[in-house]
């Protein structure tokens, strides 16, 4: 389970939120982690802007997942750049889900990002 808002050895889960398919998958499923107790879904609008606050809380986190909708890796270089790079970083396209797809399956396509985070956090953790 996720340590409190705030805390040191929280795990914090950033999302790409892009208009295509996989940035709406990527973010979709970083809010089924969170209910699920992965993690606590952060802002990464909020690291992007270097808001003190919260790119304190990214910097203090245990564990930094980032979720990114396409191969142009928005949320992972935001993170980066702000001094908190991921520690998991998951790529929705490498997983098989097309960016812009004919035929969107966002529920499918959402417990599939969120089933492969589940196993590689799993596989981190001692």
């Amino acid at each position: 389970m996720a340590a409190s808002p705030g805390s040191e050895g929280e795990t914090l889960i950033f999302t790409c939120a892009g208009a295509a398919h996989g940035g709406q998958v990527a973010n979709r499923a970083g809010v089924q982690l969170a209910k699920d107790g992965v993690g606590n879904l952060y802002c990464t609008a909020g690291v992007a802007a270097v808001i003190p606050e919260k790119v304190k809380r990214a910097r203090d986190a245990r564990l930094r997942i980032a979720i990114d909708g396409c191969d142009e890796r928005c949320c992972h270089i935001v993170l980066e750049k702000a001094g908190t790079p991921a520690h998991i970083h998951v790529v929705v396209t490498d997983l098989g889900i097309e960016k812009e797809p004919a035929k969107p399956q966002m529920v499918t396509d959402t417990k599939k990002v969120a089933e492969h985070v589940k196993k590689v956090v799993v596989r981190r953790r001692p």
